[in-house]
């Protein structure tokens, strides 16, 4: 990462907002996406959240840190029963240009995982209790908060370089562009060079859950926009995930989210 282009006399940032999500406060993010105003970071708690930057699709676990580009493309929702979760928007610049962007973290690998949980939990949490306290002093901290928490994550982005998980991006593209196909497992396997069963293996110890679990939580991430975001059936809805019983797709919708997907869509609208 090379630096020598940031002006620290001309080093500015700027909080925009800090927000906190736990029950009974129901986040439902956007299913359907929009360009985002700001830079922003995700510091899920509790739950997992779906997140989809342009094309790259991740889904986030508790301990893993995720930053949304300003000007990108963005969507996010969550199916969990409950779900916990910092949001963090702000500004940052360098000699009047974006520091992230100077710093080359605005193009790819979005989500990062923190190996000290703990700290990046008491950053965000300083900082939203800073934010109810108005005062110069708690201003500075939280400045100071977010410029950590950039550092953290561009740290953490260069480990991820050489890391496993980049060996995966293709499965994950692979998915996301054949949401509506029957995929097979020799098929995955053989993006990454791999045994199906070693694959299957890797797979779950560097996600979480095994590969054809996650695709079709895809599936589902993928459902929530077209109800949200279309005027499409139900039916069609099912068609475009790869599955053909509308009633199936209903179970599976409900067993995920909890609420049927008419149901969710009159929620969401």
């Amino acid at each position: 990462m090379d630096t020598r282009f940031i002006s620290l006399k001309e080093l500015t940032i700027m909080p925009e907002a800090l927000y906190l999500y736990v029950p009974p406060i129901v986040w439902k993010g956007d299913a359907v996406g929009h360009i985002g105003e700001y830079d922003v970071f995700f510091w899920v708690l509790e739950g997992e959240c779906f997140l989809r930057i342009d094309a790259q699709s991740y889904i986030i676990r508790p301990g893993q840190l995720a930053y949304l580009p300003k000007g990108k493309m963005r969507a996010y929702t969550h199916t969990s029963e409950r779900f916990s979760m910092y949001e963090m928007a702000f500004s940052a610049t360098a000699g009047g240009k974006s520091l992230m962007e100077i710093l080359k973290l605005t193009e790819e690998n979005f989500v990062v995982d923190i190996p000290d949980k703990s700290d990046m939990s008491k950053l965000f949490e300083s900082s939203h209790r800073k934010e109810m306290f108005k005062n110069p002093l708690y201003d500075v901290a939280l400045c100071a908060n977010i410029a950590n928490v950039i550092r953290i994550y561009a740290a953490e982005r260069e480990k991820l370089q050489s890391a496993e998980s980049l060996a995966f991006k293709p499965v994950l593209e692979y998915m996301a562009e054949n949401i509506g196909v029957a995929l097979k497992m020799e098929t995955l396997a053989s993006l990454v060079f791999m045994q199906p069963t070693y694959f299957i293996k890797k797979f779950h110890k560097l996600y979480g859950i095994p590969p054809m679990a996650y695709f079709n939580r895809m599936k589902i991430y993928k459902a929530m926009g077209l109800l949200a975001g279309t005027d499409m059936s139900i039916e069609a809805i099912a068609k475009a995930i790869g599955i053909t019983d509308t009633a199936y797709f209903t179970r599976l919708f409900k067993k995920h989210c909890n609420v049927t997907p008419t149901k969710y869509r009159a929620e969401f609208r």
